[in-house]
């Protein structure tokens, strides 16, 4: 019997049921693909793909040590290359993991089922987020996952031999969206794992108390996301991990079980895409429909992509996503609230936006959170970030600002959060002109976040909202990990 071994967002070897199925016995092909017409999607970029490929070169090197074969990698379109490859080995069997992805990604899949039904090819998906893909039931979405989550890591028996294509990759061929990155986290399973080990022992003692401000977030967080996007670490690898290590304190404890709950949200999400794929391009509550479709401002989004919008702390953020392709949680929401509510900017667009600079983009969590922080749910709280609270309360001494937006260094850490305050005098004191060498601010928040407040608000109390709002809490709300009772 002659299989392949299709890697996709599972890059790694350990802990993953497609390999352990399918080196059991016969001949195994091991393939990963660069989908040409993927990458041309305006949510991929050079982020995404140097973070793959080093990866990838890792997987490979470990597939050398370990097996003596090589992972056959391939770029172009995927219909195709699954094709030539069944014809060329005469396939039988297909492995891989599930994928929630996007659209773009369900309809191949769609396509790539035909070719194996028109093949009598046996295509076996495995779960590796343990969402509920059938029998679908909220009332024990929380139990199974428990269950999932703690399941026992059993080691693989190799029966297998191993099939190798004569195809070469060259990796400077593969086109997406270029993004000069400088500072983006390094791909590999080994990365993962010293970070999995630095947070478990020591970074993670004061997580929840350091997550929120990107000074230390940085350091405090986990730093894991992109590695979970991508598969380079399970998340059960992660828990169990988290879960069998002893800790010191009572806050160190405490600061584990939130990093826990985290996880559960993780799967949360992508089980409520996996419900409603439909919200990568509709607002989950359609009574917000026409909100913000015909009033998109260009210069607002111009100003706001670049980090140029007269408010410091925004802007800081801003440019430090777009050179780290990683920035913590509040941040995230911030740029997004600050987006949706008060430039009135469609997250439909500015989701796509910051999706290229997330190293981490995972659709599920992506689209789940805009529409969240956009006020399109029409079940969460309404919450508007004010860009100066947080300025004082995140970075009360300004240095993150200083590093991130230099043309205002020069301003003392008391006036530097709302710069378009200082005096002419101040200005010719501390040599900069504000509307010159920084840019005035875009738009008046306290106007723009009532007006924002105003709207949002006429349609959520409307009986179209809260109609449809029922229909999204039942569909979703069952599930949610605040049920959860990690251990």
């Amino acid at each position: 019997m002659n299989k392949i071994l299709w890697f996709r967002y599972d890059l790694r070897l350990e802990n993953n049921d497609s390999v352990g199925g399918a080196i059991k016995e016969g001949n195994v092909l091991p393939i990963f693909i660069f989908d040409e017409d993927f990458l041309k999607l305006e949510t991929s970029s050079s982020f995404h793909v140097q973070f793959i490929i080093q990866s990838l070169l890792e997987l490979r090197e470990e597939f050398k040590q370990k097996y003596n074969t090589k992972l056959n990698i391939y770029y172009g379109d995927t219909k195709e290359i699954i094709n030539s490859l069944c014809d060329k080995f005469k396939i039988d069997e297909i492995y891989s993991t599930y994928h929630f992805k996007n659209k773009n990604l369900q309809q191949l899949d769609d396509k790539i089922e035909i070719i194996c039904k028109n093949n009598n090819i046996n295509w076996k998906k495995f779960n590796q987020f343990g969402i509920q893909l059938n029998n679908r039931d909220g009332k024990t979405w929380s139990k199974n996952w428990n269950s999932f989550i703690a399941k026992k890591i059993e080691s693989q028996q190799i029966e297998a031999s191993f099939i190798e294509d004569d195809y070469e990759i060259d990796f400077s061929t593969i086109k997406t969206n270029e993004i000069n990155y400088k500072d983006i986290q390094k791909g590999g399973r080994s990365h993962a794992l010293d970070l999995l080990s630095s947070f478990t022992n020591s970074r993670s003692t004061n997580y929840q108390k350091d997550m929120s401000s990107p000074i230390t977030g940085e350091k405090a967080c986990s730093r894991l996301s992109p590695y979970i996007t991508f598969g380079n670490i399970s998340l059960k690898e992660i828990f169990q991990k988290v879960s069998n290590s002893s800790y010191q304190s009572t806050q160190h404890s405490r600061s584990i079980n939130s990093f826990k709950k985290r996880l559960a949200w993780h799967c949360h999400f992508i089980q409520k895409f996996y419900d409603q794929p439909e919200i990568e391009y509709t607002n989950m509550n359609r009574a917000y429909d026409g909100l913000r479709e015909n009033s998109f401002n260009e210069n607002y989004y111009e100003a706001w992509k670049n980090g140029n919008t007269g408010y410091p702390f925004v802007d800081a953020c801003m440019r430090y996503l777009k050179n780290k392709g990683w920035i913590n949680f509040r941040m995230r929401a911030m740029l997004v609230s600050f987006a949706s509510y008060q430039l009135w900017l469609d997250w439909r667009i500015t989701s796509k936006h910051l999706a290229k600079f997330f190293t981490d983009y995972e659709p599920g969590i992506h689209y789940s959170q805009f529409q969240m922080q956009s006020g399109t749910t029409g079940i969460n709280t309404i919450r508007v970030y004010n860009p100066v609270k947080q300025s004082l309360d995140q970075d009360p001494h300004g240095e993150f600002i200083k590093k991130w937006v230099p043309e205002v260094s020069n301003i003392p850490s008391s006036l530097i959060h709302e710069p378009w305050n200082l005096t002419f005098m101040e200005q010719k004191s501390y040599n900069i002109e504000i509307g010159k060498d920084y840019a005035l601010p875009i738009i008046d928040n306290k106007l723009e976040t009532k007006n924002a407040r105003d709207k949002i608000w006429k349609i959520k109390t409307s009986s179209q909202s809260k109609i449809l709002s029922r229909d999204v809490l039942k569909k979703h709300t069952s599930s949610s990990p605040n049920k959860f009772k990690v251990a």
